[in-house]
């Protein structure tokens, strides 16, 4: 009797030590993404002033939550064929994206012009902006590709615009892909449909912009990550999996640098979440050592290829690439009165040290050393009031992709989308803010099976979400830099539609409830549930 209950005290001890890691990593991202998530809500509702449709968006989003968990359709829907309708949600995306850049035309100016003339001059074999390059250069990475399309299409703005549509479908077919592997094809589905319709992922196709084919990119690194932590035990497999993800990250950093987000995500979800490790046991011990190794083969390539590409691209412009071009991002996201956004008083302080015959890296550093500056000059309260007005700007709206078309119509455009701006603008943020509160509900109310409450694969999502708001705290911000998180947010609110359990999680509270209540009230309680 006596050595049962030693065994039963032990059993739950090592489970207690194998468990502790991954629940302590998944309690901070959830009370950190939960911070996130009502911060930029009250944000959004008191920054300016208060309106009828901030009012509206709000009450949208309550009802869908209170009306799903009542009447939980998608989750209890039982779909025997899949196929057809992936093809009518990739139909539905494809026709509304021509739709959209057929009517509504735009002319590259600021970075989307660098993009689109930097390509056209690639493909005649000429180089222009070797300087601005050697500070900022994924703007050549992103134009090499571009300048493919155009060898094949011509070097017009239509061919970019064609390219983005083609990466939106191969996106939605990731999120699928993704959806599947952590849950299964209805989860991937419903997912593939909320970015099928999500207004702004409609409207930046008419831009020349670096963002769709980054988001392909890293859904692409997700997607082998996710299917390998699944389906692939072979440890020389698994070595080979993490070299082609490090080696890829490499090549992507050249396209938008915020893929070592995603690797430090990736870092984070592997060795801390993914396996639960009993470190008393030589197994798990040997199992933290090949992990870690695996880690470290994955960010020595990475760094090697990222590397590579630099020395490739100083070649071919004749200038030696910075090695950490952060430099101008942390001056202009520490700049209060421009709340962290591009000013003009900080390209002309760069414009002025560029004069000077300073290296790139030089310059970066000059950069980095007064954006720090500034950060050391300020009191608690103005370094809140700059990650306010930051959060706003980045994470408080969804319908810049409207104001770039606005500042850059073609004469060509069949539409004048002025006109139509106000109602374009709530239709983006009110889509924006439903599925942003519902990632933040799945958290709660997603029952996946008996041991959590949803898939460890999904905290990925999380992690690169979580990543990119830390990032941007010090770094510039433009709303456009959230492009990539709308297909995690697809992805998690998917996750809600298919997965919800209210009734699980009505249940769950109510059992902790009971373990505090008096002798009296837990038969009251358990008789309740009967």
């Amino acid at each position: 009797m006596h050595s049962s209950i030693k065994y039963v005290i032990m059993g739950e001890e090592e489970a207690k030590e194998r468990f502790f890691m991954d629940k302590i990593v998944k309690r901070i991202i959830i009370f950190v993404f939960t911070v996130f998530v009502v911060l930029t809500l009250l944000i959004f509702v008191l920054s300016d002033s208060f309106s009828a449709s901030k009012l509206l968006i709000i009450a949208a989003i309550a009802a869908v939550i209170v009306l799903y968990a009542k009447f939980p359709v998608i989750s209890e829907w039982k779909i025997n064929r899949t196929r057809p309708l992936l093809l009518a949600a990739a139909a539905s995306s494809l026709f509304l994206r021509i739709v959209w850049v057929y009517f509504v035309k735009a002319i590259p100016v600021s970075d989307f012009y660098t993009y689109h003339s930097l390509a056209g001059a690639l493909v005649n074999g000429e180089i222009l902006y070797p300087k601005f390059i050697s500070l900022f250069p994924h703007v050549f990475g992103y134009s090499k590709v571009l300048s493919v399309v155009y060898s094949i299409f011509g070097p017009r703005p239509d061919s970019a615009v064609a390219f983005n549509i083609a990466l939106n479908i191969g996106i939605l077919l990731l999120i699928y892909l993704i959806g599947k592997i952590l849950h299964d094809e209805k989860t991937g589905l419903v997912s593939a449909v909320i970015y099928a319709f999500w207004p702004s992922q409609i409207f930046y196709n008419s831009l020349v912009l670096t963002e769709p084919f980054f988001t392909f990119g890293l859904l692409f690194l997700i997607a082998v990550y996710l299917y390998a932590v699944k389906h692939i035990n072979n440890i020389i497999r698994r070595f080979a999996v993490f070299l082609f993800i490090g080696i890829t990250a490499g090549f992507l950093n050249y396209i938008r640098p915020a893929v070592v987000i995603l690797v430090i995500s990736l870092l984070i979800h592997y060795l801390l979440m993914e396996y639960k490790y009993n470190l008393r046991d030589k197994d798990g011990k040997t199992e933290l050592l090949i992990r870690a190794g695996i880690c470290v083969l994955m960010i020595v390539s990475y760094t090697a290829v990222s590397s590579f590409v630099s020395g490739r691209i100083g070649n071919r412009i004749g200038i030696e690439v910075a090695k950490k071009p952060s430099g101008f991002y942390i001056l202009a996201g520490l700049n209060i009165e421009s709340e962290g956004r591009w000013s003009e008083k900080d390209s002309v302080f760069l414009e002025s040290l560029i004069s000077e015959g300073l290296t790139s890296d030089q310059i970066h550093e000059q950069l980095a050393e007064t954006g720090l500056k500034r950060l050391k000059e300020m009191d608690l309260f103005s370094f809140i009031k700059l990650q306010v007005n930051k959060n706003k700007h980045m994470w408080g709206n969804d319908h810049k992709s409207i104001t770039y078309i606005q500042n850059s119509v073609s004469p060509a455009s069949r539409v004048n989308i002025s006109k139509h701006a106000v109602w374009l603008t709530f239709a983006a943020d009110a889509y924006y803010f439903l599925f942003l509160a519902l990632s933040f509900a799945a958290l709660f109310f997603v029952k996946n099976n008996d041991k959590e409450k949803i898939n460890s694969g999904s905290y990925v999502f999380y992690l690169y979400i979580l990543g990119t708001v830390a990032a941007h705290m010090l770094a510039e911000v433009h709303s456009r830099y959230h492009y990539p998180v709308i297909p995690l947010l697809c992805l998690v609110a998917g996750v809600f539609f298919s997965k919800l359990n209210m009734t699980g999680f009505l249940e769950r509270n109510k059992q902790k409830g009971t373990v505090l209540a008096s002798p009296e009230e837990k038969q009251e309680q358990s008789s309740s549930f009967r």
